[in-house]
């Protein structure tokens, strides 16, 4: 393989671990056909405000399937909360390989926080935040072979003003459930919101980076970088930041964040890979009749 998996495979050895996971390989075959890398990570530093709650969750996850083929994965997440002062760090990477044919497999870990304020009437409620997410991907036959890295970070500032800390505690519980179908929905007023999201599939399609704010969030630092396109991709990008607002009355605030990352790698069975050539095959010389359709605007 190139540099960049020569440099990950280094990273690998230095990087602590609260949650390590890894099946069939222990280190990447200097021959791996197909391999997919995703890091994320998020902190949350100088909060005005003192801590009246304090949740973490962190989770990961690896499967894989072969059938003459060899597949591997790791992964290596952490959640730190340190209380003097109040910071957070929450940190992932999922790497999988493969090579030969007819296998899949991925690697992934997701992490929750919760942290509860107290603010009184008046203040303003600030806190400052660093995210990055880091994407690497190789594959060898586009035709056969498809790598895929995505990780995402989302927080959420929620108003929970006179809302019982176990009601609270069961938003947390739910949300944590939900993310992991994309399902994210609140029934408290979301009064500010970050997304950031990248996503490299290669030998597919959907290559992106992505983030979203709302107004009382401001970036003080944004790096991007991005090489799409053949059979090497990586995406990074680096935001800092913070969110200030003021509160008029005395209120309860609850900050809710998620960070995911995941790493897939596949070659599909031979009978699979047949078809997928004959159906391109169709469509380079037109074999489907073409279908008319209208389009409306609103």
């Amino acid at each position: 393989m190139n540099l960049k998996l020569q440099k990950i495979r280094q990273w690998l050895l230095i990087v602590p671990s609260a949650i390590a996971t890894s099946i069939l390989a222990t280190s990447i075959p200097s021959d791996a056909a197909t391999l997919a890398f995703s890091q994320v990570d998020v902190e949350f530093t100088n909060f005005s405000e003192s801590l009246a709650t304090i949740d973490l969750v962190n989770q990961a996850s690896i499967s894989g399937e072969t059938n003459g083929g060899l597949f591997g994965g790791q992964n290596n997440a952490t959640n730190q909360f340190t209380d003097a002062p109040p910071e957070v760090n929450s940190s992932a990477f999922s790497l999988a390989f493969g090579d030969s044919r007819n296998y899949t497999g991925s690697a992934q870990t997701q992490a929750g926080i919760l942290g509860n304020f107290d603010v009184d009437a008046g203040e303003l409620f600030s806190f400052d935040f660093n995210t990055i997410v880091s994407l690497t991907t190789e594959i060898d036959n586009p035709v056969v072979e498809e790598a895929n890295a995505n990780g995402n970070i989302s927080f959420f500032l929620l108003d929970t003003t006179n809302i019982p800390l176990t009601d609270i505690q069961d938003l947390f519980s739910n949300f944590i459930s939900n993310i992991s179908n994309n399902n994210i929905s609140f029934k408290y007023n979301v009064l500010d919101a970050f997304k950031l999201a990248g996503n490299l599939n290669t030998g597919g399609f959907e290559d992106f980076i992505d983030f979203q704010h709302s107004q009382n969030i401001v970036f003080t630092s944004e790096t991007k970088q991005a090489d799409f396109g053949g059979n090497q991709e990586s995406a990074s990008v680096l935001i800092q930041g913070s969110l200030q607002r003021s509160f008029i009355n005395k209120s309860n605030v609850t900050l809710l964040a998620i960070r995911r990352s995941k790493a897939q790698v596949k070659v599909p069975e031979s009978s699979f890979i047949v078809a997928f050539i004959f159906l391109l095959l169709i469509i380079a010389v037109g074999g489907f009749p073409r279908r008319r359709t209208r389009e409306f605007n609103q």
